[in-house]
């Protein structure tokens, strides 16, 4: 096989409820996707994670879509007749993990066949309205993740009264509290709380608090790399890692990861990055392999509508995912 095309594509839609985090307020979700157009005019697709602004992480839709018109030039036109003879020119994008990440999917698909699975489902929330609760009650997730507001005990308590079914909880602070914010939980339930993420800006800000008490820490932001990752449980009372694949460079970079993550007998949780029904597998994919549910969403719980159909339907308390099929006329096609 040879590449004929790397093509460029946005999809942005609205939010079913806008996502509000400590960080920054969005309505719509703009996504990159990249096409590989192969010689016998199939096509490949990878969804890129990044945002329009740095909000998150360095790397932007723009950044990366700048990256990788410039790294298809060395693509295409050339024969790859295994996956192993994409690993020097991901190697190239080592240093710019969302642009890696984003081919990485597509190239995954040429040489995988992908299977049909179950997964628990784990919706993240921000900011409570009646909808969500009751899309809550009808899908009965195993695990929620609370984005940290200053409504959180109300926001907790209101969860507790208003779902009919046991969960698991877990709290995403996006590194927005210090120590005195943190120790308010001393007035919450916290015996089902599974990790608390990212509490801190400063990891050092960790050690002035009593972790034997609280709930365990999770690191996400920075958990970038897997040297990064490896200094930090070192050195600090981490127990879980939020791997999220734009972040440490795709599919293959992930698998890596979490072998050599169990190995120190650390808890592991795949993150999502509100993604639309491509991405959204990749993650469920890789979430099999996490020890808690990861940040899987059922089709239609961010979104009215998307560029694949249905991907990933709510099932009897489980999400199950078929392979995505690409609705190409949704895509809008960049020059």
């Amino acid at each position: 096989m040879w590449i004929k095309a790397v093509n460029f594509y946005l999809y942005n839609h609205e939010f079913i409820n806008p996502i509000v985090t400590p960080k920054v307020k969005m309505t719509h979700r703009k996504a990159l996707i990249v096409e590989f157009l192969s010689d016998d005019e199939q096509s490949y697709y990878g969804e890129c994670n990044a945002f329009e602004s740095d909000w998150y992480a360095a790397e932007t839709i723009d950044t990366v879509k700048e990256t990788l018109s410039q790294w298809a030039e060395s693509v295409i036109h050339k024969s790859f007749h295994v996956y192993e003879d994409w690993k020097p020119y991901l190697a190239m994008l080592d240093n710019q993990p969302a642009a890696r990440s984003t081919v990485a999917m597509a190239i995954y698909q040429m040489y995988h066949d992908l299977p049909t699975f179950k997964v628990e489902y784990g919706a993240t929330i921000s900011g409570i309205s009646a909808q969500q609760l009751d899309d809550l009650v009808q899908t009965e997730p195993k695990r929620i993740k609370l984005k940290w507001t200053s409504q959180l005990n109300n926001d907790i308590s209101l969860l507790n009264d208003a779902l009919p079914f046991d969960y698991e909880l877990a709290l995403d602070a996006n590194e927005s509290l210090d120590v005195s914010d943190f120790q308010k939980l001393e007035a919450i339930e916290t015996q089902n709380i599974l990790y608390i993420e990212e509490p801190f800006k400063l990891l050092s800000s960790i050690l002035h608090i009593n972790h034997t008490q609280y709930p365990a820490i999770a690191i996400d932001e920075k958990a970038t790399d897997i040297n990064r990752i490896m200094s930090i449980v070192k050195r600090f009372p981490i127990k879980v890692v939020i791997v999220k694949p734009f972040r440490v460079g795709g599919i293959d970079s992930v698998q890596s990861l979490i072998r050599e993550l169990k190995s120190i007998d650390m808890k592991v949780v795949i993150g999502g990055m509100y993604e639309y029904g491509l991405s959204r597998y990749f993650t469920a994919l890789l979430a099999r392999e996490g020890d808690y549910p990861g940040d899987v969403t059922p089709d239609g719980y961010y979104f009215t509508d998307d560029f694949t159909q249905g991907v990933g339907k709510l099932k009897e308390g489980m999400i199950l995912f078929h392979p995505p099929q690409i609705d190409k006329s949704k895509l809008y096609k960049l020059n």
